[in-house]
């Protein structure tokens, strides 16, 4: 019993170390989302990618697509829209976040559904 325990305890201590690493912290300010991730290559571990372009458009294929669209950034989030293949996919302002060479979107102004990581090359 008391090994039991203590391996739980361990995988807990563990589990809480591995969650700490992962310290996203929000873009605030255009100059900083444009030094950080504009005119770089941004890719998913399914193979997705996207370059945010520093003329406002954008670039990448989602799901074997095609997509191109336009951003903005309005206060203290990126706002794009645009299409994949054929379909719109409206207007959205997101809340940016980096840690290190990773960066997140989180869709609704920080409010929605948090997208999977992407590699900042």
């Amino acid at each position: 019993m008391k090994r039991t325990a203590f391996v739980i305890l361990s995988l807990s201590f563990g589990l809480a170390g591995s969650a700490a690493l992962a310290e996203f912290k929000p873009i605030k300010k255009e100059k900083d989302f444009r030094a950080q991730l504009v005119d770089r290559k941004l890719t998913d571990a399914n193979g997705n990618w996207t370059i945010i372009k520093s003329d406002g458009s954008q670039t990448g294929s989602f799901g074997g697509k095609t997509y191109k669209g336009a951003w903005t950034w309005n206060g203290k989030f990126w706002c794009r829209n645009g299409i994949i293949g054929k379909k719109e996919i409206g207007t959205d302002c997101q809340l940016v976040e980096v840690d290190g060479n990773t960066t997140r979107f989180t869709r609704s102004k920080g409010k929605g559904k948090v997208g999977d990581p992407f590699t900042i090359n």
